[in-house]
């Protein structure tokens, strides 16, 4: 993935891929299906189970119809002056291209997994990563290429 004068990754690693924070909420709102379904079927416990099982298998099944349906897919460009962006969704191709000395601002989340980089004219570039390590290599080639004012 990195080397010393280029970073390349590409978004989805995986072909199902739940990003953290909507596992996150998905916990949240299991855990709410299950106290709701708790109370109103007369303090079953075991009917609140089969709920939020179906509940979770239920979103499990449309949030892979959907990522089938939708599949995009993003690769990275990273090298000392510029970022490349290319994002495909149905067959369809955009790419972005970010030179690093417009960049004014840039943050990265390691507990998300994503960031973006804000250029001059106050376009935001979002950034998704795969895995810590990713993030982290590229925060730090961030960091010696981009220049401080």
């Amino acid at each position: 993935m990195a080397d010393t004068q280029k970073i390349h990754w590409k978004f989805p690693e995986k072909k199902f891929n739940l990003l953290k924070i909507e596992k996150v909420f998905l916990i949240l709102l299991t855990v709410l299906v299950f106290v709701f379904s708790f109370l109103e079927v007369n303090r079953r416990w075991f009917l609140a189970v089969v709920y939020s099982l179906l509940f979770l298998g239920l979103y499990f099944l449309m949030s892979y119809l959907v990522q089938r349906i939708r599949e995009v897919e993003e690769h990275y460009h990273l090298t000392p002056t510029h970022l490349h962006v290319e994002r495909k969704k149905k067959g369809k191709v955009k790419k972005e291209k970010v030179a690093l000395k417009d960049v004014e601002h840039h943050k990265l989340d390691k507990f998300f997994l994503g960031g973006y980089l804000l250029a001059k004219k106050k376009k935001k570039h979002l950034l998704f990563f795969n895995t810590k390590e990713e993030l982290e290599n590229v925060e730090k080639f961030l960091k010696k290429n981009i220049s401080k004012k």
